[in-house]
């Protein structure tokens, strides 16, 4: 999987840190606690990272960064 695939324009977060790649986007996410990963929001975001690094034509890699940039936004973490 191109986990390496840089992101359209790389996040700053509120906490200093920079996210410019999906597998960058998959740590941060593995980094919050269980129970957020959990949630609706961020097993959908988590389901369009993996299909966008896997390379499926059916979910466009733009999609799944907005969904990403959603789900921080939720969290407060942009």
């Amino acid at each position: 999987m191109p986990w390496s695939r840089e992101l359209a324009t790389p996040i700053k977060l509120k906490d200093g840190r920079t996210i410019a790649t999906l597998g960058q986007a998959r740590e941060m996410m593995l980094s919050l606690p269980i129970d957020h990963r959990r949630g609706s929001m961020w097993r959908y975001t988590a389901d369009l990272l993996n299909e966008a690094a896997a390379d499926n034509s059916y979910v466009p890699h733009t999609e799944a960064e907005a969904q990403f940039m959603r789900s921080l936004k939720t969290e407060g973490l942009i």
